[in-house]
């Protein structure tokens, strides 16, 4: 993570972060719970080296999962956070507050759906994915780009593996630090480019959806910009991209 994509995390997460009432905002009648006792409750209980810390995550866990969910976590080498979630153990207790966010997806609302994602900017599309792939009466079209450095870094290969075996569902992969392309599983070498995704693969990408498409976008701040700029590049309108 170079030094403008750990700023651009660090001000997404501390913008969660709970605000602290005001003094006036206490009516003082001993009201149980008090705006105080929410605001220590709402924040998160994650230390290191007594530094109370939180991150945003999304989970990846089918929509419609009960009891349980799942999240993608990248753990950098020097992160404090993934110090602590290294810690944790079987057993131990995490706390956790939401879910947040602005996209709800309805089935069939889109003709075909646009995805690009870099690197744990993976993470929102899977559920959407799930949830059209488990649906029969949704035909939902879905080309989904992927962008990583590597391609041992591409997450979930698995899942995409089988997602895109379904009738309506296209995965493809843009690696832009790969040294060997040659060494390639051949399912993924006629599906992959090399580089970075830029203004004419964004074009060719639009121009291939068998439907008119709507755009989903995640990643880093400043991917999801580009990405934003070369959708309109594309002849994409504003009100069919959603910028998570």
């Amino acid at each position: 993570m170079d030094k403008r994509e750990e700023d651009d995390s660090e001000e997404a997460w501390l913008q969660l972060r709970p605000v602290e009432p005001l003094p006036s905002q206490c009516c003082g009648s001993g009201c149980s719970p008090c705006v105080f006792d929410l605001y220590h409750r709402d924040l998160a209980r994650g230390k290191v080296d007594d530094l109370e810390i939180q991150r945003a995550y999304t989970p990846i866990s089918p929509a419609n999962a009960e009891g349980y969910f799942e999240v993608l976590i990248k753990c950098y080498p020097t992160g404090l956070m993934a110090r602590y979630v290294k810690s944790w153990r079987a057993g131990d207790t995490a706390f956790w507050r939401g879910p947040f966010g602005g996209f709800i997806y309805k089935p069939n609302q889109h003709g075909e759906l646009l995805m690009l994602a870099a690197g744990t900017g993976l993470a929102p599309m899977v559920p959407i994915l799930q949830s059209i792939t488990d649906n029969a009466d949704d035909e939902t079209f879905v080309t989904l780009v992927g962008c990583f450095k590597t391609f041992e870094d591409i997450y979930l290969k698995t899942f995409l593996q089988e997602q895109a075996l379904f009738w309506n569902i296209r995965t493809f992969f843009v690696l832009s630090q790969e040294n060997f392309p040659e060494q390639l599983p051949w399912s993924y070498r006629e599906k992959t480019h090399f580089g970075h995704l830029a203004q004419n693969l964004i074009e060719e990408l639009v121009s291939s959806c068998r439907r008119k498409p709507f755009a989903l976008v995640c990643g880093s701040a400043e991917f999801t910009k580009d990405m934003a700029r070369c959708l309109l590049c594309a002849g994409v309108t504003e009100d069919s991209y959603f910028l998570f």
